[in-house]
């Protein structure tokens, strides 16, 4: 989410259907706290919550940190995950799957 479409992309996507986030871009440290913001505004609706991850061409840690915080909630359904994220999961040590 580095860019300003990349941000629009995301509230497009809000507005057709606020229990799904899109987000698109890089999401590392630099963009951590929108992520986060993104987030806390998903799962401020009722129920089983989407996040779709095809867009998403970067992470770091601190979105790990953010993704697996979410998952928490235990109503988050993830799509789309980039091979990089996997990798990186797995690297840490997390074999779960991100949707509950």
């Amino acid at each position: 989410m580095t860019a300003e479409p990349s941000a629009s992309q995301a509230h497009r996507d809000e507005d057709k259907n606020p229990r799904h986030l899109a987000p698109t871009g890089d999401l590392t440290i630099f963009e951590a706290a929108e992520f986060k913001d993104s987030l806390v505004k998903l799962f401020a609706n009722e129920g089983l919550v989407s996040l779709d991850l095809s867009g998403v061409d970067r992470v770091d840690t601190a979105a790990i940190q953010l993704l697996l915080a979410a998952r928490k909630q235990g109503r988050m359904f993830v799509t789309g995950i980039p091979q990089e994220l996997q990798a990186k999961l797995n690297q840490l040590g997390y074999t779960d799957s991100l949707s509950e």
